[in-house]
């Protein structure tokens, strides 16, 4: 091979070949009418088809633009969108403030290398009034925190990741959570159906983001100037996977759980032991009734706006197309003519109007009101759900108790076949025992019976399956969270004296802070504004502006135009003269305008008025007979519910004293039995008294705490384990009394 050949194939092969490659895969981007920076979109290239989806939405029948990903720092350029997550996006929430992180004194910075520093920059200063350390960490695909970068964090910030897709943030998250770090996304709530523990209430709304930015990438495409993106809009709640919190066994506050989307399963497992406070914690999150009362309260926080809208000027558009008869139309000289079409714009404003006033005020007391009836309907849920957690308890201890009971039964029985066999006893005493071990069964299956009804009702309200099993753990009664050897109050039940002096502080407590009387007063301050209004309508104009601009389109028919804007030389010449004597002549088809002000108010309106006005003095009486109606169900359920928790504790020891005496004598009639000085009769007896004594004991307990649940939802507490702040709200400065001198005697 010659020299000139081997540089023809020298070309040929490094040269050429790279060279014509090159167009081709240029081709893709060439074609495309817009290219993107995929940093742009929170979930990166996941983003792009839902991008084109609302591009092709906004083409409405004209040619889609081709959008592509662009190479990082290139593409289309957008005001007001330099980065995703601008300080004042991540400055708009308190992020270090949210649950998870609170008491954090290192916190990870997660996000691609090119964001983290101005994010650092962003956040530096809520770290440092908290004395937080934030620590800056890239994440790329090939790039994930190892665990010496995780040991010592209590938590992590997590920037969107558009370069990682969902298998990868899964990897991420799976990564955090095995190294007990609880994860907060700041950008992209969907991070938290991947695994994040959090999200920020301020996190991107992926579905309007990319709706604003399909509308700008519009506006290019078509030549438009884009509009600026410099607001970001956000979710406006958290959201919240359980799954998460139960691997970091972190427990939210009834708060966030109520206030945030739950993603993911229930904290605690279907199968496994179940507590008070986690039963109560499902069913204010999973609830679909509860679900159902927040949107309706959501719904209504519309009423507001609507309100308030009637103070929002309008502005709209008119067209009249007019025709009147020729006569007519010939006598107006040009100003009327006899076809005549108009287009015009009209501003009007309400200035004052009491109505409306009024309507402002009674929605405001009205959404006020629906949200305390939210908290009551939250404690009312709670409440049953602890009752009947409660029951569960109760049923699993008489079930126990019924199990002995059988098998005493059946032991007897027995006992009585041999008598029988030998001659001891007769067919009586036999068919006697039968009967007894009978109905010792029959109680036994309708408790289990009972039990099982009460899982599938409870199973319902923690909206998991009816047939799920169900392992209620028994409250620690002796524990100082439910009250069990607090000095406060075992000086409360040391007299009577000190039990009704206890009972007058909660009354007073429970009516300055009950939701149900806040619910019923917003209900009162609305109809008392209600009948001011209607008061105020006899004698209070309403008053408003109306702006007008007319514009004539087209004129016809006789009357078209006057008689001095004739194109005769001899009209016009005449026109002229009279101009030049000062006589101006008016012209046809000129634009008109008008603005004015307007007040009414109405003389009679059929009796209407008067109606309205005795109709809500009315419902204000009505009002006013509920809250006083209200405020004795609460003290007589208050002091009720006091009264029954201090004869219920009273009551464990006493029937535990019962239970034992019961267990003696059965064991001494038996033996009397057996050794024929005892009848059979009075064995029974003696075996039914141990049987409802040990029933009575078991119930005991449970009763103590049922009377303490509802003496907690009575004051607006949540039911359930108590800390120390709500124990001490709880006894209401019963504390007073261990001043005076505390004794462990009965009182009288």
């Amino acid at each position: 091979m010659n020299a000139i050949a081997r540089t023809r194939l020298f070309i040929l092969r490094y040269l050429a070949a790279p060279l014509l490659a090159l167009p081709l895969a240029m081709a893709p981007a060439a074609a495309a009418d817009l290219t993107l920076d995929l940093r742009l979109l929170p979930g990166g290239e996941g983003d792009l088809p839902a991008l084109r989806q609302e591009l092709e939405r906004l083409s409405a029948g004209r040619r889609t633009p081709e959008l592509a990903a662009a190479a990082p720092g290139t593409g289309v350029r957008l005001p007001g969108l330099d980065v995703l997550e601008s300080p004042e996006f991540l400055t708009t929430t308190d992020l270090l403030a949210l649950e998870p992180l609170d008491g954090a004194y290192r916190v990870l910075l997660l996000g691609p290398a090119e964001a983290l520093e101005a994010a650092g920059e962003a956040l530096a200063g809520q770290a440092r009034l908290r004395g937080i350390a934030l620590v800056p960490l890239a994440v790329a695909p090939s790039r994930y925190p190892s665990a010496a970068d995780l040991q010592g964090a209590d938590g992590a910030l997590v920037l969107a990741l558009p370069g990682l897709d969902g298998d990868a943030q899964h990897r991420l998250f799976d990564r955090l959570a095995e190294a007990g770090v609880p994860s907060v996304a700041l950008t992209d709530a969907r991070q938290v159906e991947r695994g994040a523990l959090l999200s920020s209430p301020g996190a991107l709304d992926p579905d309007a983001w990319r709706r604003r930015l399909a509308l700008r990438l519009d506006d290019v495409a078509a030549g438009r100037p884009p509009e600026p993106l410099d607001a970001r809009p956000g979710l406006g709640r958290s959201w919240l996977n359980l799954e998460t919190a139960a691997r970091l066994d972190w427990s939210p506050s009834f708060a966030l759980l109520g206030e945030a989307r739950l993603v993911g399963e229930a904290a605690a497992p279907e199968a496994a032991p179940l507590a008070l406070s986690q039963a109560v914690a499902l069913a204010l999150s999973a609830s679909p009734a509860l679900a159902a009362a927040r949107q309706g309260v959501e719904v209504e926080a519309f009423d507001r706006d609507l309100a308030a809208s009637r103070y929002r000027p309008s502005l709209y558009l008119e067209a009249t197309g007019r025709m009147i008869d020729e006569t007519r139309a010939r006598a107006a000289l040009g100003q009327e003519p006899e076809r005549l079409v108009s287009g015009g714009a009209v501003l009007e404003q309400l200035l004052f109007s009491e109505p409306a006033l009024a309507a402002i005020a009674v929605a405001g007391s009205l959404d006020r009101a629906r949200r305390a009836e939210l908290e009551v309907e939250s404690l009312d849920l709670a409440l049953a759900v602890s009752r009947e957690f409660l029951d569960l308890l109760r049923l699993d201890a008489s079930r126990e108790v019924l199990e002995a009971d059988l098998g005493l039964a059946r032991a007897q029985r027995d006992q009585a076949v041999r008598g029988e066999t030998a001659g001891a006893v007769g067919r009586g005493e036999v068919a006697r025992f039968e009967a007894e071990l009978t109905q010792a069964r029959e109680r036994l299956e309708q408790a289990v019976a009972d039990r099982e009804r009460l899982a599938i009702a409870l199973n319902r309200r923690l909206g998991r399956a009816p047939a799920a099993p169900l392992a209620p753990v028994e409250p620690e009664l002796d524990g100082p969270e439910w009250l069990g050897g607090d000095d406060q109050f075992l000086a409360v039940l040391d007299s009577p004296a000190s039990l009704a002096d206890w009972q007058g502080r909660l009354v007073t407590a429970a009516l300055r802070d009950s939701a149900e009387l806040e619910a019923i007063g917003e209900l009162r301050q609305a109809a008392r504004r209600e009948l001011t209004s209607r008061r105020r309508a006899f004698w209070l104009p309403e008053v408003g502006l109306e702006a007008r601009y007319t514009s004539e389109l087209s004129r016809a028919g006789e009357g078209e135009r006057a008689p001095w804007e004739s194109s005769n030389p001899v009209v016009q010449a005449g026109v002229g003269a009279l101009e030049g004597a000062g006589v101006g002549l008016p012209e046809t088809g000129r634009d008109q305008w008008s603005v004015g002000v307007s007040a009414r108010l109405p003389l009679y309106a059929g009796g209407r008025r008067s109606i309205e006005r005795d109709r809500s003095a009315a419902r204000l009486e009505q009002v006013a007979l509920e809250d006083a109606e209200a405020r004795l169900g609460l003290e007589a359920r208050l002091r009720a519910a006091s009264v029954e928790l201090a004869a219920a504790w009273r009551r464990i020891a006493l029937r535990d004293e019962a239970r034992e005496h019961a267990e003696e004598a059965l064991a001494l009639a038996e033996e009397a039995w057996r050794e024929g000085a005892l009848s059979q009769v009075a064995l029974l007896d003696a075996r039914t008294s141990a049987r409802q004594a040990g029933l009575a004991a078991a119930e005991g307990r449970w009763q103590a705490l049922q009377a303490l649940v509802h003496l907690q939802r009575a004051l607006g507490i949540t039911p359930g384990p108590m800390a120390a702040e709500a124990r001490e709200r709880l006894l209401a400065g019963a504390g007073g009394a261990l001043g005076e001198g505390h004794t462990t005697g009965e009182g009288p």
